[in-house]
């Protein structure tokens, strides 16, 4: 899908709403806020529907367009880096609402729950997929690169994934042409964290165990942990990146509570392993070496369901 086909489409219909994923990262920000900005130059307002957005992207214009809700029913709903409507939380209703639903996505999971689906599972993310919609340049500036350039680097874990392919390279290069201080948002996205933060992680691997033969790596915190330091969802993302580091495992496994027995998981993996695969047991999904999922059980009763799915793929593969 080219930028232009989607502003005249947009053109069609009053209330636009931009919708991202639960708990929103780098990409999903970027690539939410990056339309946006992008359908404003052509005279088309839309409102961002995002919930618990962390800080650390307050370098973005978060207040010109994030909302939590809309004034009045959308006419036309663009999801961004979602891979199903169970993705957007209490905003996948506003599915049913929309006359039409645009899906612009990047995870091979996708369910191509749009009228439009605009999915490619090569791209190293969904912002990347917006810049690659845009035909004439002249309507970029200095914000909107900078949001672009923001989930491109969230994604590819700054340029070490393997989804980085030569055309993120080019992307990047085209975007920090604008003249922002990409090494300072780089410090920003990546370095700076809370002391909460830092206590959440220590805590985390103090609590490591290895399944098959130091292979399966499992952290975790629990509700306990969020009440006692005041942790949330922001201050651990970096926890199973650094799990994924430690040399000879396969898989790491980080389990942190949303409540009483209901657990997220964050999967990576080295490549042996489709963590995506194992992510889909648990209704998740996302990429072949990083994905997602949740669970609802008792730790331990996690633990053993999930590392049993993840032993019997390593066991096939070797």
């Amino acid at each position: 899908m080219k930028l232009s086909t989607l502003v005249d489409l947009a053109k069609e219909y009053q209330n636009i709403c931009l919708l991202g994923h639960i708990h929103p990262d780098g990409d999903c920000v970027g690539a939410t806020i990056g339309l946006a900005m992008l359908l404003e130059k052509y005279d088309i307002p839309s409102t961002v529907l995002l919930k618990d957005l962390p800080d650390q992207y307050d370098f973005l214009p978060i207040s010109r367009f994030v909302s939590d809700h809309m004034d009045e029913p959308a006419d036309l709903i663009i999801s961004l880096d979602a891979s199903d409507p169970e993705r957007l939380g209490i905003f996948g209703q506003l599915l049913a609402q929309g006359k039409k639903v645009i899906n612009i996505d990047h995870h091979m999971s996708n369910t191509m729950f749009g009228d439009y689906n605009y999915v490619d599972a090569e791209a190293s993310s969904t912002s990347e997929m917006v810049f690659q919609m845009i035909e004439d340049f002249s309507v970029m500036d200095v914000d909107i690169a900078k949001a672009l350039y923001t989930g491109i680097l969230f994604d590819t874990g700054g340029f070490k994934h393997s989804n980085t392919k030569p055309s993120t390279h080019l992307a990047a290069a085209k975007l920090i042409s604008y003249g922002f201080d990409f090494s300072e948002l780089i410090h920003k996205l990546f370095d700076v964290k809370p002391l909460k933060a830092f206590k959440a992680q220590g805590l985390a691997f103090e609590r490591a165990r290895t399944y098959m033969n130091d292979q399966i790596l499992v952290c975790f915190l629990n509700m306990e942990d969020y009440q006692t330091f005041g942790i949330e969802k922001s201050d651990t993302e970096s926890i199973v990146h650094y799990m994924n580091n430690v040399e000879g495992i396969e898989v790491a496994i980080f389990f942190y509570a949303i409540d009483e027995d209901t657990y997220k998981i964050s999967f990576r993996s080295k490549g042996t392993v489709d963590v995506c695969k194992v992510a889909m047991n648990f209704g998740g999904g996302g990429h072949q070496k990083a994905s997602g999922a949740s669970i609802k059980a008792p730790l331990e009763e996690a633990i053993l369901a999930v590392t049993k799915v993840v032993s019997l793929e390593l066991e096939q593969k070797t």
